[in-house]
């Protein structure tokens, strides 16, 4: 009962979590230590807004998420993976949309009580049915519901705590749910989409290659007139502002030695490193059957007397295993500490001796012959070999509190002389470490040149009347204190600003019209696709089945092309038609299935809710991005480095 308890909790953890991380938006305000006196908090893995996430947290939800991992990809699991899938990063940023979640649940009213939680919990039952919290109808005692826990190597406070969120997941879930709607329209779209199908054969033809076509700056400007609205342009707003650039202020920072020292002996234990043990093995996987496990001990049983007899064991790994994270390296899986691998496995590897060859090793993979290569105790890494990290973070971090600060007082300052400066009054205030610096015309998404893209700094920029100026913004490079110096309102841009991509616009248009007609020549009345295709000198090609949303043979998913065949009776050569970037199809229906009534009205119930489920599934990521957007975010990049996370 106990097993399949651990199971069915480790598996409710990972539902969480891929719901959670589906809501997950890449983009942070400021990707590192920028909350003033945070540097020093050993404990702060992130603060999201006033929340804080304790490095203990941090630390919890990477093991289960490795622990997940390492059971997806069994041996191929490998600091090499964890550094490609760049898990540390991916942790925390879930935890911080976590966080978000919760915060946008609050919001709505939304939250969990404890007669709530208790209900769920003693309602809790195995795979039998039987209850797994209650005995004779009454709870099993404080004892016994912590020893359950212990079993499955988690706390009373982390159960509860998960399983709070698991029932704040499905209220704001029936929540969203009831405030979406799916027509009748949308069901048939959908299950026409999942179920209809068409063969066709078609004729594509490129665009000629060749000189292109010329437009005269009359045939632009006649072009711009007649098509406004792909040329119409949101507001956009011309900034100037003071930057506090934090890699000017840290060539200012000093960190004595003894600091370092200090930094090091009073946070030891953030500089231990587990056992851990350097291994590779030779993988010959089964299927279950017994026929196959016993093949695959068979070929393990001998792949280990090759190598107890001598033979090269990378070499054996590259020819016969079966694990293709590993194979190419000779079988080579790195360093690794416990709990990162299976448990068969990981006891044989900490068992042996270095260079020891040890197996088979039987695991759900199939069975192993794994050597040691090398071993180190748990230790604490010497200072001398942390000394520069520790230096460059205390660099980072005081300097980032100082850019910060620095900003604070320019901002004030501003405040104090009316808050409009003029330009002479901005550059006064320039020095050594605050530069004077101007943008373009920018629209709210776009990515101001010497900025980049940063929500923050847009809010800010459009959030101003003119002349007035922001409070300090975190950018890429350090503190700015932005000023709105003018505002293009929406409209129409003359035609010189956009000349150069109007030009480049009817260039474009005239070969597509010129590929479009050249096949259109060649479907005379009468013609089939053969003549068509031999006129154009191209060939037919056949898209098999296909559903309403593509794709078409090679052609991708056009939906000017899809909706086309779709509409068409077999037999009859259709187009031509414009397919992006690829040219001018020609085209011939050969087959299509029939709309299932009787089956759609079945399934009727079960699409509106699951495309329900869909729209709320959208809407809550939309309101997460957006308290995203709006929240301060700071992480700890020295944590994620410790971890392996990629800069």
């Amino acid at each position: 009962m106990l097993k399949t308890f651990r199971e069915n909790f480790k598996q409710l953890k990972w539902v969480l979590w891929i719901v959670i991380a589906i809501f997950v938006v890449f983009v942070f305000v400021d990707w590192g230590m920028g909350t003033a006196g945070a540097g020093r908090d050993t404990d702060l893995a992130a603060q999201v807004g006033s929340h804080r996430i304790t490095v203990g947290e941090f630390q919890r939800e990477y093991r289960d998420t490795e622990d997940r991992y390492r059971q997806l990809y069994g041996p191929s699991f490998s600091p090499e993976l964890v550094k490609a899938l760049d898990l540390p990063k991916t942790v925390l940023e879930n935890l911080i949309s976590r966080q978000l979640f919760h915060v946008e649940a609050a919001r709505l009213g939304l939250g969990v009580t404890d007669e709530e939680l208790k209900a769920r919990i003693l309602g809790m039952k195995d795979s039998q049915g039987r209850p797994l919290f209650l005995k004779d109808g009454a709870f099993v005692g404080e004892q016994a519901y912590r020893r359950v826990l212990a079993s499955i190597r988690v706390t009373a406070a982390e159960f509860e705590q998960q399983t709070r969120e698991q029932l704040l997941l499905e209220k704001l879930n029936r929540y969203l749910t009831e405030t979406v709607f799916v027509s009748d329209e949308e069901l048939r779209d959908d299950f026409a989409a999942r179920t209809v199908k068409a063969k066709m054969s078609y004729v594509l033809l490129p665009a000629a290659p060749g000189t292109a076509p010329t437009v005269s700056d009359a045939e632009a400007e006649a072009y711009f007139r007649e098509n406004p609205g792909a040329y119409l342009q949101p507001e956009k707003r011309k900034a100037k502002y003071l930057l506090v650039e934090t890699a000017k202020v840290r060539q200012t920072v000093t960190v004595t030695d003894a600091e370092v020292a200090n930094e090091y002996n009073s946070n030891l234990d953030a500089y231990k490193k587990k056992e851990e043990v350097k291994a590779r093995h030779v993988l010959y996987k089964t299927d279950g059957t017994p026929a196959s496990e016993a093949a695959a001990r068979a070929k393990a049983e001998a792949a280990k007397k090759k190598l107890d007899a001598g033979a090269d064991f990378a070499a054996l790994a590259k020819a016969e295993s079966e694990d293709t994270g590993s194979k190419a390296s000779g079988g080579d899986l790195g360093f690794f500490e416990r709990g990162r691998m299976v448990k068969e496995f990981e006891d044989a590897a900490f068992s042996a001796e270095p260079n020891a060859i040890v197996g088979p090793v039987k695991s759900a993979f199939g069975f192993h012959v794994i050597q040691v290569l090398e071993k180190r105790s748990e230790r604490i890494q010497p200072l001398f070999d942390v000394a520069a990290a520790i230096k460059a973070r205390l660099q980072d971090e005081r300097a980032a509190d100082e850019t910060k600060r620095m900003a604070r007082d320019v901002a004030d300052r501003l405040a104090r002389e009316g808050g409009k400066p003029s330009d002479d009054q901005l550059r006064a205030m320039t020095g050594p470490l605050v530069t004077f610096n101007e943008t373009e015309f920018v629209g709210k998404s776009d990515a101001p040149a010497g900025i980049g893209f940063n929500p923050a700094f847009s809010q800010a920029l459009f959030s101003l009347s003119l002349n007035e100026v922001s409070d300090p913004v975190s950018t890429a490079r350090g503190e700015a204190i932005v000023k709105l110096v003018d505002v293009k309102k929406p409209g129409m841009p003359a035609f010189a600003d956009v000349k150069a991509r109007v030009t480049g616009d009817l260039v474009k248009k005239k070969q597509d019209d010129a590929t479009l007609s050249a096949l259109r020549a060649a479907m005379t009345p009468g013609a089939t696709l053969e003549s068509v295709a031999a006129a154009v000198g191209a060939k037919v090609e056949t898209a098999d089945s296909f559903g309403k949303n593509g794709p078409v043979g090679t052609l991708g998913s056009p939906k000017a092309l899809l909706d086309a065949a779709f509409a068409a009776e077999p037999g009859a050569v259709k187009g031509p038609l414009l397919v992006p970037d690829r040219g001018a199809v020609a085209f011939q229906l050969l087959e299509k299935t029939a709309f299932d009534q009787a089956a759609f009205e079945a399934q009727r119930e079960e699409i509106r809710d699951r495309l329900k489920n869909q729209k709320s599934g959208r809407l809550l990521q939309a309101m997460v991005a957006r308290k995203r957007a709006e929240t301060k975010i700071t992480v700890n990049k020295e944590l994620l480095a410790r971890f392996g996370g990629r800069d």
